[in-house]
């Protein structure tokens, strides 16, 4: 089945690129950018040990492919996903394009929406949305940040106040993609962690959406959600924090997490006391959870750790995608991280 990236270029492109050269079906048959193209693979990432040309990021120079992956900025995904779409292809956007209403869009990103028809878009969250990714045509990627709070979260709709939710999030430098900004300059970011975007970060409404689908509210409360830049290249942990409700006990919220993520292949709980670390999810489509109630405040501690580049993006792109097509949905996705 023929593959289409565009945005081949950046730090997602260059993940879908390595993980689908693994892959048993989906075969990369044309990989797009704007500023790189004319280039060759070899020249824009020599560690993949690819050749081959990067071509414009226009729709004629993808027709043919079964399948296009758009790790592309906002503008350039509601530029080319109608057009795709209309070509007959299955799209994967990563941008935020498709995750919101169009109203609620132009709001957090300050953007005209110019494919309100589109929105919202099936969710690629599989562990949360599997049924509802089944032969769809166009998959809203989720953010990074929203992919790890929603695991950590997804287990609590219940169970939990939602009023007293807190997200702190915390990412690597790649989270902010390749392209260059002062505050991401090695003197800059070694050594130093730092809050930013809060409190109107652009993912507090996704979280907040699809955490109201899954407690099946088109109303949900609002949450905090406070991300951190920290001084590594890639990997984000998101602890989730919040009051219990009513009878709710210890037992009953480890109960939840075991019962939701059972036989999730790229879900992990740690066992009691064991904390997930991003050190260990390097490279790897997993996500680790660890959960725990403190019964002197009645709150829930739940933290998440991703490979911001993996599971947060390009690894959940591939996963989504296999679900939609009817592929086994693990087919070249690795499980298992480098480390150290």
């Amino acid at each position: 089945m023929d593959v289409g990236i565009v945005g081949g270029s950046g730090y997602g492109g260059a993940e879908l690129l390595r993980l689908l050269a693994g892959h048993p079906t989906l075969k990369v048959r044309t990989v797009a950018a704007r500023g790189a193209a004319g280039k060759d693979l070899a020249e824009v990432f020599p560690h993949l040990g690819m050749t081959g040309t990067l071509v414009p990021a226009a729709p004629d120079q993808l027709d043919g492919c079964s399948v296009v992956f758009l790790a592309t900025p906002h503008e350039a995904s509601l530029d080319l996903a109608p057009a795709l779409l209309a070509q007959g292809a299955t799209v994967v956007d990563l941008s935020g394009a498709f995750r919101l209403g169009a109203e609620v869009f132009e709001q957090w990103y300050h953007l005209e929406h110019t494919a309100p028809d589109l929105t919202p878009a099936s969710y690629g969250l599989p562990e949360l949305f599997r049924g509802q990714l089944e032969g769809v045509k166009l998959i809203a990627n989720p953010g990074c940040y929203p992919t790890a709070a929603l695991l950590a979260l997804g287990p609590l709709a219940g169970l939990i106040n939602p009023a007293t939710i807190v997200v702190a999030g915390l990412s690597g430098t790649s989270g902010a993609g390749k392209g260059l900004r002062e505050d991401l300059h090695a003197s800059h970011a070694s050594g130093n962690a730092v809050a930013y975007g809060a409190p109107r970060h652009r993912h507090t409404p996704e979280i907040e959406r699809i955490w109201g689908l899954l407690t099946g509210t088109d109303d949900p409360s609002p949450l905090t959600f406070v991300p951190h830049l920290v001084p590594m290249s890639r990997g984000q942990l998101c602890t989730v924090t919040a009051t219990l409700a009513g009878t709710a006990s210890p037992t009953k919220i480890r109960d939840a997490y075991e019962r939701r993520y059972a036989t999730e292949p790229f879900v992990t709980l740690t066992p009691d006391g064991v904390w997930p670390a991003t050190t260990h999810l390097r490279g790897s489509n997993a996500a680790h959870l660890g959960v725990a109630v403190d019964p002197r405040t009645r709150r829930v501690v739940a933290s998440c750790a991703i490979d911001n580049l993996t599971k947060g993006a390009a690894g959940q792109a591939i996963q989504a995608a296999n679900v939609a097509l009817g592929l086994p949905e693990t087919a070249g996705l690795p499980i298992a991280g480098v480390y150290p």
